[in-house]
């Protein structure tokens, strides 16, 4: 099943994604906002598989990355979200 290709309605019907972008997609939809981290968790899929596709589906103009820093000391968290 993960080398199927499907037709994304919603986006353009000449869009073709695989069964992990769309679900990236839907579960941006559905949720919101979010990090890398926490699709990993909602996806049960591999860090790196993830990761590849957002930068993927970034390069096609679907999502994009965004930063968010709390005021603390370290790195901000990054999140992603659909173009709007």
């Amino acid at each position: 099943m993960a080398n199927n290709i499907v037709i994304k309605n919603e986006i353009n019907s000449k869009e073709y994604l695989t069964p992990i972008q769309y679900n990236l997609i839907k579960k941006l939809q559905t949720i919101g906002p979010s990090t890398r981290r926490d699709l990993v968790k909602v996806l049960n899929s591999p860090r790196t598989t993830i990761y590849d596709n957002l930068l993927k589906l970034q390069k096609r103009k679907l999502i994009e990355k965004f930063t968010r820093t709390n005021g603390m000391r370290g790195r901000p968290l990054v999140f992603w979200r659909l173009k709007e």
